[in-house]
C-alpha cells in the first residue's frame, strides 16, 4: 500500500526533496535579518490594520511613533496577507516571517513543474523545476535582500503562464475564471514585477497563439481575463496610481547606480553586502553556471536546428528561439548601455535596481533546459546528474550569513519604539517636511483647552469631549493624509496638515464639542471597491455556470 501510494505520487515527493536544501534555514531556530527585515514590520502592520477593522488594509497604524501610515495603499499586499495568516495561526511574527519564504519555495517548484508539463516530458520538467529553484539570484532574494514581494511574485509566475496557456488551448469559462484569480494574485505579488515580467509572459502567449486554430477567441479570452483581473486588484492598484503624487516621488535608490558590469554576470561570488555604485558590490548579480552553460548549450542547438525549421506551428525549438532571445535581451538591460532605452519608461527609477532581471534569466534558461533534455533518449541518468550538480553547486548560498535568537517583542521595540530602525523605505506625505524622531506624548492636543472623556475605539477611530474658553487649534498627531475624517457635533470638521510632520490640525471654535475622528474610505477607494467587488462577483458568477455545465454532463 505503501509502495503504491509513493509510486503514485514519486514526482510530487521528489520535488518536496528537491526543496529541502534551498528551506532548510528557514525550518531552524531564530531568525536571519536580510537587507529588507522590515518586511517583519509589515507583516505586523498588515495584522494590526485588520485587527482595527480596516477592509481592505490600508493604513499601518503604528508606524513612526504611532502617526500611523497608508503603507497599504501603496505596496502590494498579497505577501503580507500571508503573513497575517500565518501569524494569526501560529503567533510569532519570526516564524511568519520565514513561512512566507518556504512557501514561495515550494509554490515554485510546483508551480514551475505544473507549466513545463505543458510542453515536456516528466523527467525534463522536474530539471527545469529544480534549475528554476536553484539558481544563485533566488537565494539572493530570499537570504541575502529578503525581497518577500519578488520572491512571491516569482513563485506565481509560472502559474500565471500555466493558466494563460491553457486558456488559449481551451478556451471556456472556468479558464477564464482561473486565469483571472490568478492573475489578480501575481499584481499583489509585487507593485511593477508584472511589468518586468512581460517579456516572459509574452513569449508563451504569443507562441501559443500562433499556434492556436481560433485566434480571434483566445486572445478575446486573454483579454477578458486580463480584464478581470485588474478589476479584482483594482482596490489596490487604482488608489496607488492615482494617488501616488500625494507621497514623495524621488526613491533612495535611483537606477543609474546600480547596474552590474559584465564580469559580476559572469564570474561566480558571493557576499551578503550592499548594491552599490561602481564595481565594489558586496552582493552577488552572478547569473548562475549552470544557467550559463544552458545558454550556450542552446545557441549550438538553435544554430543546428533552426535551419532546418519548415514548420514552425507547434515547434519547441520556435519557443526556445524566443526563450534565448528573451534572455539576451534580460542581460542588455542589466547593462548601463541600455540606460537610454530606460529612459523612455517614465517611472524607470522606481525599478532601482536593473539587476532584478536576473529572475527572467534564471526563468527561461530553466526552461531552456527542460526543452534540451527532452531531446534526449535516454533521460534518467542525465537528469539525475544535472539535478545533483545544479544543487550542488548553489545550495551552499541557501543559507543566512548569521542566526540571531531574538523574539517577536525584541524586533516590535525596535521597529516601532527605538531610534535604530530607519523608515527611509517610506515615502513621506508630500505636506511633510521631516519625521518625527521621539514618541508621542498624547495623540490628541488642544493649544487652548482640555480634553475629557476620551474614547479610543481603535487605534483608527478616536472619540472625545473637548472644552476651550475661545477659538484654538486641535492637533491629531496623524500624517494628514485622504481617508482622515472628523466631525464636531455630527458635523464635518475640516482638517488641515500642519508644519513640520504634517500632522492633522483643525480650528476648535469656543465652547464644548463632541469631537470624532476615525480613517475611512475615500470616494476613489470606494468606487476601486466597488469595481473589486463587481469583479469578484463575476468571477463566482463564472465559476458557478462552469460548475453546473459540468455538473449537467
Amino acid at each position: 500500500m505503501l509502495l503504491n501510494t509513493i509510486k503514485k505520487y514519486k514526482y510530487i515527493l521528489i520535488l518536496v526533496l528537491v526543496s529541502i536544501p534551498a528551506s532548510l534555514s528557514l525550518l531552524q531556530k531564530g531568525m536571519y535579518e536580510p537587507h529588507d527585515l522590515h518586511h517583519l514590520a509589515d507583516i505586523w502592520q498588515m495584522y494590526r490594520a485588520f485587527e482595527t477593522g480596516q477592509i481592505p488594509p490600508r493604513l499601518g497604524p503604528d508606524f513612526t511613533w504611532g502617526f500611523g501610515y497608508p503603507l497599504f495603499n501603496f505596496y502590494y499586499h498579497l505577501p503580507f496577507y500571508l503573513g497575517a495568516v500565518f501569524y494569526a495561526l501560529f503567533g510569532s511574527l519570526v516564524l511568519s516571517f520565514k513561512l512566507v519564504f518556504f512557501a514561495s519555495i515550494l509554490t515554485s517548484v510546483f508551480g514551475m513543474y505544473l507549466l513545463a508539463r505543458l510542453y515536456l516530458n516528466k523527467l525534463p520538467s522536474l530539471v527545469t523545476a529544480t534549475v528554476f529553484l536553484y539558481t544563485p539570484y533566488r537565494a539572493v532574494q530570499i537570504y541575502v535582500r529578503g525581497a518577500m514581494g519578488e520572491a512571491v511574485a516569482l513563485a506565481i509566475l509560472p502559474f500565471v503562464i500555466w493558466a494563460f496557456v491553457n486558456l488559449i488551448r481551451k478556451t471556456n469559462i472556468k479558464n477564464i475564471a482561473t486565469s483571472a484569480i490568478i492573475f489578480t494574485l501575481f499584481l499583489l505579488s509585487h507593485n511593477y514585477f508584472w511589468v518586468l515580467s512581460a517579456p516572459v509572459i509574452g513569449v508563451f502567449v504569443i507562441y501559443e497563439l500562433f499556434n492556436s486554430t481560433n485566434k480571434i477567441l483566445s486572445t478575446t479570452y486573454q483579454l477578458l481575463a486580463v480584464a478581470l483581473g485588474l478589476g479584482l486588484s483594482a482596490y489596490f492598484w487604482l488608489p496607488a496610481l492615482f494617488e501616488q503624487n500625494l507621497v514623495a516621488e524621488k526613491t533612495p535608490f535611483l537606477l543609474i547606480d546600480h547596474f552590474p558590469f559584465i564580469k559580476q554576470l559572469i564570474i561566480p561570488g558571493w557576499g551578503y553586502g550592499s548594491s552599490v555604485w561602481g564595481p565594489g558590490d558586496e552582493i552577488s548579480f552572478q547569473i548562475g553556471i549552470v544557467n550559463l552553460i544552458i545558454a550556450f548549450i542552446a545557441i549550438l542547438v538553435l544554430l543546428i536546428k533552426l535551419p532546418k525549421i519548415k514548420k514552425p506551428k507547434n515547434n519547441i525549438f520556435v519557443l526556445l528561439a524566443f526563450l534565448f532571445a528573451v534572455f539576451l535581451g534580460s542581460v542588455f538591460f542589466m547593462n548601463i548601455r541600455s540606460l537610454p532605452v530606460w529612459k523612455l519608461v517614465p517611472f524607470y527609477d522606481f525599478i532601482q535596481f536593473p539587476w532584478r532581471l536576473l529572475f527572467i534569466t534564471g526563468f527561461v534558461t530553466s526552461f531552456m533546459a527542460g526543452i534540451l533534455f527532452n531531446l534526449l533518449e535516454r533521460q534518467i541518468a542525465s537528469v539525475v546528474l544535472v539535478i545533483f550538480i545544479t544543487i550542488g553547486l548553489t545550495a551552499s548560498y541557501f543559507q543566512p550569513s548569521q542566526i540571531f535568537y531574538k523574539t517577536d517583542e525584541n524586533y516590535l521595540e525596535r521597529f516601532f519604539k527605538t531610534e535604530t530602525y530607519s523608515e527611509d523605505y517610506l515615502l513621506l506625505p508630500k505636506w511633510t517636511d521631516k519625521r518625527p524622531q521621539t514618541p508621542l506624548a498624547s495623540k490628541v492636543e488642544i493649544a487652548n483647552g482640555q480634553i475629557f472623556e476620551a474614547r479610543k475605539i481603535s487605534d483608527i477611530h478616536y472619540k472625545f469631549e473637548v472644552f476651550s474658553e475661545k477659538d484654538s487649534e486641535l492637533t491629531f498627531w496623524a500624517y494628514y493624509f485622504p481617508g482622515w475624517k472628523a466631525t464636531i457635533n455630527s458635523q464635518e470638521l475640516e482638517l488641515k496638515p500642519g508644519k513640520p510632520y504634517g500632522q492633522i490640525v483643525a480650528h476648535l471654535p469656543s465652547g464644548q464639542h463632541f469631537i470624532e475622528i476615525s480613517w475611512v474610505e475615500t470616494k476613489l477607494r470606494l468606487l476601486a471597491d466597488l469595481i473589486s467587488l463587481i469583479s469578484f462577483g463575476l468571477i463566482v458568477i463564472l465559476l458557478w455556470r462552469s460548475f453546473n455545465h459540468a455538473e449537467s454532463h
